[in-house]
């Protein structure tokens, strides 16, 4: 049985790797194979690989969690990543919920400033995921859009039902695509993963 390969070694190591979870993942790879090194070389170095000497070997190395504490201590301090401003969040779900009803009220220009402003603060936001982008600002501003062009093109044949259920679609869906990204602008987003 090869030294890495004993249920002792194995264990020690796995509480090793689980006390430096916290490295980069590339440093916490080089401080276990390290670690493998020096038991296989301690233990070829020794008469015996019975038991009490694999013990020996570990409680020579210390710790896993004294080790992982070194390796921590050694790392080099990653500042936190900044967090988004939660002003800018606000005013792009703000603005993207107001283009409906700027549409209403202000009429065509109104909605395309308004539409516009609002594609600007979400596409440049870190806040949120491309998909979370993609789904908030096509549910905020697919009916507002349709709206304008059924009004460009002269679509007056709708009867008062159809256009108060336009209208009604047209306050409310720029409303649920601005709490669907209210929801998610709370959500952590995953680290990058490191080259």
């Amino acid at each position: 049985m090869k030294a890495p390969d004993h249920a002792l070694v194995l264990a020690y190591l796995t509480d090793v790797e689980r006390a430096a979870a916290p490295l980069d993942p590339a440093r916490r790879a080089e401080l276990l194979a390290d670690l493998r090194e020096h038991i296989e070389v301690s233990l070829a170095d020794a008469d015996t690989r019975d038991e009490a000497t694999v013990r020996a070997v570990l409680a020579q190395l210390g710790e896993p969690s004294a080790i992982a504490a070194a390796a921590l201590a050694e790392a080099p301090v990653v500042p936190p990543a900044p967090e988004p401003d939660r002003f800018r969040t606000r005013l792009t779900i703000l603005v993207l919920a107001c283009v409906g009803p700027a549409t209403l009220i202000g009429g065509p220009l109104a909605m395309v400033l308004a539409a516009g402003v609002g594609l600007y603060l979400l596409s440049t936001s870190p806040r949120w995921t491309p998909r979370q982008k993609l789904k908030g600002g096509a549910l905020t501003l697919a009916l507002p859009l349709l709206l304008l062009l059924a009004g460009l093109a002269g679509a007056g044949r709708l009867g008062p039902t159809e256009l108060l259920l336009l209208l009604g679609l047209n306050i409310l869906l720029p409303v649920l695509g601005a709490r669907l990204l209210w929801r998610t602008a709370d959500t952590p987003r995953p680290l990058p993963a490191r080259a």
